[in-house]
């Protein structure tokens, strides 16, 4: 799932749909012409032009070799029409959503690889290979691509020819976009080896690094300086974005609803969180895998000054992706029959609207 801040653009099974965030109303919809396509990756959306990468589809019985394509879709006007079509430039899936920059989209593929190509044509303008797969989009800041690599390092890159300008290897592998803080000239990663890494912008060297309880699998969030993350424990953590401190320290493990039903007391739950918090108005959110058993999710927003929950709210499946906030409404990304997206209030967590994508 992504946004431009009024629409909501979603990965859905075999193709993209974008939706009008406050009327729910469908805006179009694209799918590739070969059905057994499943699209994972947010699509990237800008200036009317839409890039997307799907997870690959074998090219049929007598051929085993998997066709791995990327798109780029004139999203225009009410009908998605189709720009072009690559499917000689990555052998492995596309799980991280695209980036778009200044015409040109940076597209990171699980075969190593970042490409950068024309938005309007498709033309590949340069690559650069990693050591292993890239699952995370690239963060681009004054010209310089970050990106973090499942070979446990993280790169800056020179966007206008994709030469590197320094490589620095953690101590685990990162699934995670890295973060900059222009303020205090700082980029952070997160990794599997259950730190947040804050390095220098300019040399990639370590300022700090802050240790959680499990595998980090997303982004922090950065807000007034300070970064909220959570882990796979469903611990959550609030550090000073400049030196690293703890401020506290708080966790997802309790679920008050289970199949509609009150837990009294709340029932025990792992927690884990996969997805990147949002941050806005004193208010941290999390989004949780929640209860594995009930195979239902879990929101939580909390106080950001003491991490004391707010407000919780069960989801009918369980929340992998990042949630984003439109207007008063906090909408998060789910495969369940209630709906591909619901939206919820930000005052309370009250469910205000699900949506699911007409059958075609």
């Amino acid at each position: 799932m992504s946004t431009d801040g009024e629409n909501i653009y979603v990965a859905y099974g075999p193709g993209v749909v974008a939706i009008e965030a406050e009327s729910q109303d469908l805006l179009w919809s694209y799918r590739p012409e070969n059905a057994s396509l499943f699209l994972y990756a947010p699509p990237s959306v800008e200036n009317g032009t839409a890039v997307l990468g799907d997870f690959g589809a074998a090219q049929g019985l007598f051929s085993p070799q998997t066709v791995v394509s990327i798109y780029g879709v004139d999203v225009s006007g009410r009908a998605a029409q189709s720009l072009w079509t690559r499917n000689d430039l990555a052998s492995d899936r596309i799980i991280a959503g695209p980036l778009q920059i200044d015409g040109v989209a940076y597209v990171a593929t699980a075969d190593n690889l970042l490409l950068a190509l024309d938005a309007e044509t498709g033309d590949e303008l340069w690559r650069f290979e990693a050591g292993f797969s890239i699952w995370a989009q690239p963060t681009y800041y004054e010209g310089t691509l970050f990106i973090s690599s499942l070979d446990r390092s993280v790169y800056a890159i020179d966007a206008s020819d994709g030469s590197e300008k320094w490589a620095v290897e953690l101590s685990g592998a990162m699934s995670a976009q890295p973060l900059v803080n222009a303020a205090e000239n700082l980029i952070y990663a997160a990794s599997y080896d259950r730190s947040v890494h804050a390095l220098d912008i300019d040399s990639g060297e370590e300022a700090w690094q802050v240790e959680a309880t499990d595998w980090i699998w997303s982004a922090p969030a950065l807000a007034d300086g300070v970064l909220y993350f959570g882990d796979s424990s469903g611990n959550v953590f609030a550090v000073n974005a400049a030196s690293g401190d703890v401020l506290w320290e708080s966790g997802v493990h309790a679920m008050n609803t289970v199949a509609g039903a009150t837990q009294n007391p709340p029932l025990e739950i792992k927690g884990a969180i996969q997805a990147s918090p949002v941050v806005q108005d004193g208010v941290v959110y999390f989004a949780s895998l929640g209860n594995e058993e009930s195979e239902e999710g879990l929101l939580v927003a909390m106080d950001i000054a003491t991490g004391n929950e707010l407000w919780q709210t069960t989801t009918p499946a369980p929340l992998f992706s990042d949630p984003i906030i439109i207007g008063d409404m906090i909408v998060v990304a789910l495969q369940s029959e209630a709906g591909i997206l619901q939206g919820y209030e930000l005052d309370g967590g009250r469910l205000s609207w699900s949506y699911q994508p007409p059958e075609s």
